[in-house]
């Protein structure tokens, strides 16, 4: 990125706790006012000093510090402290009366604090009841840094201790907190009462978490006796039963899977209406998002279904990883959320088959992973974290997905009893303590016997991933590959670095598609390998099952010898997927053309499995920007080509779901007809609109797979009328999805006022929450007008947006940048793009610098639409014309 504000400014000098002391035990009693958004606090801590010190320090932040106190010893008098404070490291140093040799000692602090509308901290979440009146609750998100916003506190992950909570709140109000209450009683005016839980197991600040509000519930127990509840706002817990029964067969097969029993007595799950993430492991006390949640059988999608099934699943496998073990510092972040990550998939994969999961994991996980990974401004696994308050931006696609398809590709390197074995090494050996990435390798090293360090260190360690060359030649009943690794790098540029990888290869052969053939290791830079026993006519294919974290580039010769097992299907679906999304990618290197990309797709007209027309369609919508981007007359004709492929199929699924077929073909419906829609086959559009039109008038369901799909028809074809309908019903529906799928469809619009009013109904009239509000971004993508109008609208109001979402550090600000600017395509658009933050006058030099990797990762998807386009140009008039259009 280009040196923006002062190339002179000081980088702020973080620094950490000092380590001479640390906590064991916190006593923390809190007494909130939903009324007046603020609670009081005293808190006490048992502090083991290991050197001799005059001073002491602790994280605190928008807390109001009236005193604070030291015992020295049991039984003497509290001393009053000095404090002083660092606002830019939230340090609150404190003053001792002397220089304290080592020894225990008790810190007492008395403090007041807000409970503000950032989703950060002791928050407070706004909802409407039954009758319309607005209501509140207060809840907590402490990770990574918020803790300190609560109470003052050690809050770095290393300082592991156990809590006592405390909660005053009024009577009428429901309290929650990590463990179970111990006991209930009457404040001394008896308008309040006074709730206690029970002491905590060890463990970081960060994980610590309450909840406060008029609150339902419905329960039920594990075999091994955990009371598991579902908390919601009133009116919404029967929603919660689908989450309720997973959580359930969650905890009892992870107790088994990990060999180590859920160690509380209860655990919480609470949809929270305003949430920052979606959703946090608070150990005890589960919060999410209600979306990701809350299941209306009737109305709920499968993809959201799924996701909830996902987010549930994963969430409760922080309790082992996370929670039981966790990172000793935020460089190691992908320790738990890469392996909670990879185990949500594992375990819905074993305990909810109609979801068939794992197709889904190559799209959502592993070609997510490897877009973001693509691009030169992006991180390695194990990132090197100075400042946490920087955090926010790597809870991305690296630490999630691309450390989940590390570890599902070891995991079928050393085989899933083997890896199994090393987790439950690792897990027993950490537990209730910290760890770091080597610790994690010696454990599936030491159940391998092999150097797993030396084989994963560059998959975490290096940014990137490999893209492997192939060639064959043909020796007697052998085939012999030449295979070449380089980095993939998405603009097809070189890789200065000069990476280097050991890849798992494995290769399936035409006579035995769903076998593996065979198994290498890749090391140097390029290898030959043989593979016994095969006949001259068969094709080869690496990655077999797509398990691999790197992408295939065939010969001409090898790619066309797979042509006819895909088009019969005869190829397993994971290695159609791999290869046509492997294809989609190469486009915009410029090592694969558009045209060879539609030959593939035209030899999948047969296809039947949804992920695999998704990867299609995925290369189909970077022909339509391109023509876009062309003429209108390119428009027109590479719609028709999009017509043509997709035609046939869309015929043969209809609209209506057929009895006795599986959850993916609703989808897949969805899917083929959206893109007739979009590519204007009146046929389509009507029937989209005949949807629609009887779901309002007679009230015909219309299938939750399907609803998004009607809704961007809706908005992008029905002009004004549409769009107040489907504005109307965003504001009179209750559940969350279709909420947010309207709001999806009406940023599709093609006309300036109707987006101007949707941009100032949301976020002008806050009339959509915070964390959804990115959302509005999403559709404008689709037309030049949308996107000029998304980019201008967030430069004009930057300063609210950071407002509105507490700081250039936030996610949600972050996700809407990229947002506003990710669909241009054109070197002017990438070069205003990055003057544009480099001369706001609304961010310091702080905020560039943690903006940096954002604003990065941003221009270089303008400047790659530009490369897709410049590489394609005279390739689509070719291809158009040679197609009689």
């Amino acid at each position: 990125m280009a040196t923006c504000g002062n190339p002179n400014a000081p980088a702020v000098k973080f620094e950490r706790l000092p380590t001479f002391a640390e906590p064991t035990h916190y006593d923390v009693r809190l007494s909130p006012c939903l009324n007046q958004f603020s609670f009081e606090g005293l808190s006490t801590v048992d502090v083991t000093i290991k050197e001799a010190t005059d001073v002491l320090k602790v994280h605190a932040q928008s807390l109001l510090i009236q005193s604070v106190s030291l015992v020295a010893n049991p039984g003497d008098a509290a001393k009053t402290c000095d404090t002083s404070y660092d606002d830019k490291l939230n340090i609150l140093s404190i003053k001792l009366p002397s220089v304290v040799q080592p020894q225990k000692v008790q810190l007492i602090f008395k403090f007041v604090g807000e409970l503000n509308d950032k989703m950060r901290g002791f928050y407070r979440s706004q909802y409407k009841d039954k009758s319309g009146s607005e209501k509140f609750l207060a809840s907590t998100q402490f990770e990574s840094t918020y803790a300190r916003y609560a109470f003052p506190c050690f809050d770095e992950p290393i300082y592991k201790a156990t809590f006592d909570i405390t909660l005053e709140v009024e009577n009428h109000l429901t309290a929650l907190s990590n463990m179970n209450v111990v006991s209930e009683t009457p404040s001394t005016g008896g308008k309040r009462k006074i709730v206690k839980f029970a002491t905590t197991p060890k463990m970081s600040s960060y994980l610590v978490a309450f909840a406060v509000g008029e609150l339902e519930y419905i329960s039920a127990q594990t075999k091994s006796g955990v009371e598991m509840r579902v908390y919601t706002v009133p009116g919404k817990k029967e929603q919660g039963q689908y989450s309720l029964d997973l959580s359930v067969k969650c905890i009892d097969w992870y107790n088994e899977w990990f060999d180590i029993p859920y160690p509380l007595p209860k655990c919480d799950l609470i949809a929270i209406p305003d949430f920052s993430m979606g959703a946090m492991e608070n150990w005890g006390l589960v919060t999410y998002r209600e979306i990701a949640l809350l299941v209306d059988p009737g109305v709920t999608s499968t993809r959201q279904k799924s996701r909830v099934a996902l987010v549930v699943a994963h969430e409760l496998a922080h309790l082992w990883f996370g929670n039981l073990v966790t990172m000793k510092w935020w460089t190691d972040l992908w320790l738990k959320e890469g392996f909670a990550s990879f185990m949500e998939y594992m375990f819905v994969g074993a305990n909810c088959p109609e979801f068939k999961i794992w197709l889904h994991f190559l799209n959502d996980e592993l070609a997510s992973g490897m877009s973001l990974d693509g691009l030169r401004n992006s991180h390695p696994i194990e990132v090197e974290i100075d400042n946490p308050n920087e955090l926010d931006e790597i809870y991305d696609s690296i630490t999630y997905a691309k450390s989940n398809s590390v570890n599902r590709m070891l995991c079928y390197y050393l085989s899933e009893p083997v890896f199994q074995k090393g987790l439950r090494l690792y897990l027993k050996k950490f537990q209730y303590s910290n760890a770091v990435t080597q610790d994690l390798w010696t454990a599936l090293s030491e159940a391998s016997g092999q150097n797993v360090n030396e084989l994963m260190s560059g998959w975490t360690q290096q940014m990137g991933f490999p893209v492997l060359n192939v060639s064959q030649r043909q020796d007697g009943n052998n085939r012999i590959l030449t295979v070449q690794q380089r980095r993939f790098i998405s603009d097809g540029g070189e890789d200065s670095k000069n990476s280097l990888w050991q890849v798992p290869i494995t290769v399936s052969v035409g006579s035995s598609p769903n076998d593996v053939k065979a198994r290498f290791l890749l090391r140097e830079k390029q290898q030959e390998f043989v593979v016994e026993g095969v006949a001259p006519g068969e094709w080869v294919k690496l990655n077999s099952g797509t398990t691999g974290f790197y992408r295939v580039e065939y010969s001409d010769e090898m790619l066309t010898a797979m042509l006819p097992d895909i088009a019969s299907r005869k190829m397993p679906v994971l290695d159609r997927f791999g290869l046509i999304n492997d294809l989609s990618a190469l486009l915009n290197t410029g090592r694969v053309s558009i045209a060879q990309f539609v030959q593939v797709a035209a030899s999948s007209a047969n296809e039947d499995e949804y992920v695999v027309w998704g990867a299609i369609d995925e290369g189909m919508s970077k022909l339509l920007m391109c023509a876009r981007e062309m003429s209108d007359d390119t428009l027109k004709s590479a719609k028709q080509l999009v017509i043509k492929m997709f035609e046939k199929s869309g015929a043969e699924l209809g609209f209506a779901e057929q009895s006795g077929e599986d959850s993916q073909k609703m989808m897949l419906r969805a899917l083929v007809q959206a893109r007739l829609a979009r590519a204007g086959h009146r046929p389509t559009i009507e029937k989209f609109n005949q949807l629609f039109t009887d779901f309002l008038e007679k009230g015909t369901p219309i299938h939750p797979d399907i609803r998004l799909a009607t809704f961007g028809v809706v908005a992008r074809c029905g002009g004004k009328e549409g769009f107040d309908k489907l504005m109307n019903l965003r504001e009179t529906t209750t559940f969350q999805e279709i909420e947010r799928q309207a709001m999806i469809a009406m940023s599709q619009t093609p006309e300036q006022p109707l987006l101007a009013q949707l941009f100032e109904y949301g976020f002008e009239k806050n009339k959509v929450r915070p964390q959804d509000q990115l959302y509005l971004f999403v559709g404008t993508g689709s037309t030049h007008m949308g996107q000029q109008y998304a980019w201008k609208y967030f430069c004009e109001h930057i300063k609210e947006f950071l407002e509105k979402y507490g700081g250039a550090n936030s996610s949600l600000f972050q996700r809407c940048l990229k947002f506003a600017g990710e669909s241009f395509g054109s070197e002017q658009r990438a070069v205003e793009f990055q003057d544009y933050f480099c001369n706001c006058k609304e961010l310091n030099d702080t905020d560039r610098q943690t903006l940096a990797r954002p604003i990065g990762q941003t221009v270089e998807a303008i400047r790659l639409n530009a490369r897709l386009l410049e590489s394609n140009r005279s390739v689509i008039e070719t291809l158009l014309k040679q197609s009689n259009l």
